[in-house]
């Protein structure tokens, strides 16, 4: 594996229109701005929640709304970044030349290349480091889902904070992208299923190319590189969090990285393996026909967007308007940084559609007969479908946190909630084990994470603290 150095200079005009608007929130806060809640008597009592070892524990509403903690500079100086660059796809790099004491941390870029199938691959990283982190606990790893990268844990549609510039004023915190989900300066096809991903960041690649990359984007090749870019960028302990599809990677990591994990697994809108009974159960039998081929891309619009991801509580969310025209709106403002594909290997595989081997098989092996770039297809044929085999056992604490209105991961029946069921068997396959289900009681979607970043950092550091608990060094409950 390689770490590459951005090879493309910041344009000086960003750096002075954000070095500005550093200077303006340093010298005068908007006195507007909530007043910061202290995390440590809230934080408190969702640790007391915890102590009950139930199938879930309902965090109220109010109780909810005490978490959490304001930025120093209320956001000010990434939302400019933000806004200086077309589509908000702003540079990251850029964030590195602003203080620590502006941010609360201090950031820096990562592009790790690894080798896959005889391939190069660029994994995209953001880390962030507190300026006055919370002794004893691990960096919190985010994993994006399929269609996603490390913007929507940043910032918001509007350029707002998301959850991760919340948590890193407490503890270090590491963004990953899977591969081909970022790309420097975005993407300008409006076409989502035409647009090309970015497998390696410092040069465009064929139709060709990208349709044989696609063909062999595996759950393996990805935990490979989030292993790779863990091992490179981050020192000591971590945990690790894999949102939507993206929780593949953190169960398929449980042993390769067993020295860093210490048994431990978090959760925010996660789910479980494809390898659990309750997951098939869930998703049902599938055919070959529910996908797309395997050279394709499945674009996601704001039909799928408007149907499973929108609330009330959405930044964008207006009384007069359809999920579906928030939707539009949403996609509307993200659509150049985000890449709003899938590749279908990622959907058969995190859906556990292992008895369609045969057919997927024989759609690789055709899209790699003769290809001139070396890839063996025994090697990529080996790795199909690891996620059903992902390991179930062998954890030290679990806890799974969700919000009443992801309505995939929660449901008005709590023993039908996807994370209750997961859960169960989780705690079935470890006896003794402490496992919690911790369900905010307010009605955040699958993308809480920027629709109340404040509130949900807090609670995401209470069950941080609860998974890190007993391990020498951790840190005690603040308050």
């Amino acid at each position: 594996m390689q770490r590459r150095a951005g090879a493309r200079r910041v344009p000086r005009n960003i750096i002075l229109t954000v070095l500005a608007a550093s200077a303006f929130a340093c010298r005068a806060p908007d006195p507007s701005a909530r007043s910061a809640v202290p995390e440590s008597t809230a934080e408190a009592e969702v640790l007391r929640l915890l102590e009950e070892d139930a199938p879930y524990q309902l965090v109220p509403a109010e109780l909810f709304e005490r978490l959490g903690w304001e930025l120093p500079d209320d956001g000010r100086t990434v939302h400019a970044l933000a806004n200086a660059a077309p589509g908000g796809a702003f540079d990251p790099r850029a964030l590195e030349t602003l203080p620590a004491s502006t941010l609360g941390y201090s950031a820096r870029w990562h592009e790790v290349r690894f080798r896959k199938y005889g391939l190069d691959w660029d994994l995209p990283a953001l880390h962030l480091v507190p300026e006055t982190p919370v002794p004893g606990l691990p960096t919190v790893v985010f994993i994006n889902g399929g269609s996603a990268n490390w913007y929507e844990f940043f910032v918001g549609p509007t350029n707002a904070p998301a959850v991760a510039q919340h948590l890193a004023q407490r503890v270090p915190v590491l963004l990953l992208t899977i591969p081909g989900n970022y790309r420097h300066g975005g993407w300008d096809e409006p076409d989502f299923a035409k647009r090309t991903p970015a497998y390696v960041l410092d040069r465009d690649m064929s139709p060709e190319e990208a349709r044989v990359r696609n063909a062999i984007f595996t759950f393996a090749l990805i935990r490979d590189g989030v292993r790779a870019s863990i091992e490179e960028v981050v020192q000591g302990p971590v945990a690790i969090v894999g949102h939507s599809t993206g929780a593949e990677v953190q169960f398929l990591l449980r042993d390769a990285l067993a020295d860093r994990l210490h048994g431990r697994s978090l959760g925010w809108g996660t789910g479980g393996p494809a390898s659990l009974s309750a997951m098939r159960d869930i998703r049902g039998e599938v055919s070959i026909d529910d996908y797309a081929h395997v050279s394709e891309l499945r674009a996601r619009g704001p039909e799928e967007y408007a149907r499973r991801y929108v609330g009330p509580l959405n930044p964008l969310w207006r009384d007069d308007a359809t999920p579906l025209e928030v939707a539009t709106q949403w996609i509307r403002l993200e659509a150049r940084r985000r890449p709003q594909f899938k590749q279908p290997l990622q959907d058969m595989e995190h859906q556990g559609a292992d008895a369609l081997r045969p057919q997927v098989e024989a759609q690789i092996r055709e899209v790699l007969r003769g290809n001139t770039l070396g890839v063996d297809a025994d090697e990529v044929v080996a790795d199909l479908f690891t996620t059903t085999a992902a390991p179930v056992v062998g954890y030290r604490r679990m806890i799974w946190t969700t919000a009443l209105g992801d309505t995939n991961h929660w449901h008005a029946d709590p023993a039908l909630a996807r994370e209750v069921r997961i859960s169960a068997e989780f705690r079935q396959a470890n006896p003794g084990v402490p496992i919690r289900v911790l369900v905010f009681g307010v009605p955040l979607s699958h993308y809480g994470h920027l629709e109340r970043p404040r509130e949900l950092a807090g609670g995401l550091l209470a069950a941080l603290r609860w998974v890190s608990a007993e391990e020498p060094g951790s840190a005690a409950p603040a308050g």
